[in-house]
């Protein structure tokens, strides 16, 4: 499992290996000695940027830096999660898009494989969503949400389930349901595909706060994707700051009028 421990191990052991100090290490690469051991000692993933740069710098690979074995190839572990999808049909015999609200995320991971949990879950429909199979979560929490764009926690997103991990596209938002223990097992990101790289999914959050950390997702950690196709929410698009300015202008023209009129003579 790729965790913030991994990482720093391997970064450690690398570091050894060129018998250099942590100040040694790090100056090439534009990581202070602070960082380095911050990252040693499993406080923190380094970004990706400095990732890249110590591949290139000490001649290494992602796949050593992450701990994946070298005879262990992306493209096998990069293979569908080996996990049964299961469905409910409206009386039609039609699909339903099951719906998986904040309190029952929790148990979704292992519930998702029982027929009586997916059953008792809320389920609709939508309108031009006829080819695929789909599944709505609820959103917690304000990572993907930036300048008041975005995903609010309350919005309900509908994705389209991705049968291989080498269909996800750079740059694109995904729900993702991992095991893996050090985040939440339902998250909304947008991803990089780093198979070929490391073996792993690049999760970023839309939020740049600092609370919100870009963090690397390894294949065998991840049981469902879902791509981003629709949300549904109750947040109201808020007024452009053109739209404020035309108000205030249209206040004060309107203003400026009744002071007219009340400062000119009557006949």
């Amino acid at each position: 499992m790729l965790t913030k421990t991994v990482v720093g191990n391997q970064i450690k052991a690398l570091r050894l290996e060129k018998g250099l100090s942590q100040e040694e290490f790090g100056a090439p690469v534009d990581l202070t000695r602070s960082a380095i051991s911050q990252i040693e000692s499993g406080q923190m993933y380094p970004s990706l940027e400095s990732i890249d740069k110590i591949v290139q710098y000490y001649s290494t690979s992602w796949n050593s830096l992450v701990g994946i074995s070298k005879d262990q190839k992306a493209t096998e572990i990069a293979a569908s999660p080996a996990r049964t999808l299961i469905t409910t049909v409206d009386k039609s015999g039609k699909d339903n898009i099951v719906l998986v609200p904040i309190k029952a995320q929790a148990g979704y991971l292992q519930g998702a494989q029982q027929t009586e949990y997916i059953e008792h879950l809320p389920a609709f429909w939508i309108p031009g969503l006829n080819h695929g199979t789909f599944r709505a979560f609820e959103v917690s929490g304000y990572s993907m949400l930036a300048d008041r764009t975005g995903f609010f926690p309350g919005d309900i997103v509908v994705g389209e389930y991705v049968e291989k991990l080498a269909d996800i596209k750079d740059g694109f938002v995904y729900i993702l349901v991992n095991n893996a223990q050090e985040v939440d097992n339902i998250v909304l990101k947008r991803c990089l595909n780093y198979l070929d790289k490391g073996g792993v999914i690049i999760c970023k959050s839309d939020n740049k706060d600092p609370q919100y950390p870009t963090f690397p997702l390894p294949v065998e950690n991840i049981k469902e994707v879902w791509k981003f196709k629709i949300k549904l929410t109750r947040q109201a698009p808020e007024p452009s700051g053109l739209y404020e300015r035309i108000n205030a202008l249209e206040g004060d023209m309107v203003l400026l009028k009744d002071q007219l009129k009340k400062s000119l003579p009557s006949n």
